[in-house]
């Protein structure tokens, strides 16, 4: 179990549009985001939820695909990262 809480997840999220701008996507990534706000950086290493154009949010993890809202979102993609030990 990580020392870490939900609202410090929460309080580590940078939005950027990276190289998403085409298709108006910003990504929302969290803890391990240093890289994000580069023009270029690697989705498949950032903790990050993705908002569409339209204002609807998705997360992918694995193969599979999560819609629903920011919140849930957080939710369950900081239950994933500490499963995983990203907070080690």
């Amino acid at each position: 179990m990580s020392g870490i809480s939900i609202r410090e997840f929460r309080a580590t999220l940078k939005v950027s549009r990276g190289d998403m701008d085409v298709s108006g996507e910003e990504i929302y990534s969290y803890w391990n985001n240093q890289s994000a706000g580069r023009t270029h950086f690697d989705l498949e290493e950032v903790l990050h939820i993705t908002r569409k154009a339209d204002g609807s949010f998705y997360l992918e993890i694995g193969n599979l695909l999560h819609h629903g809202t920011l919140e849930e979102l957080e939710e369950k993609l900081f239950e994933w990262a500490q499963d995983e030990g990203w907070f080690t």
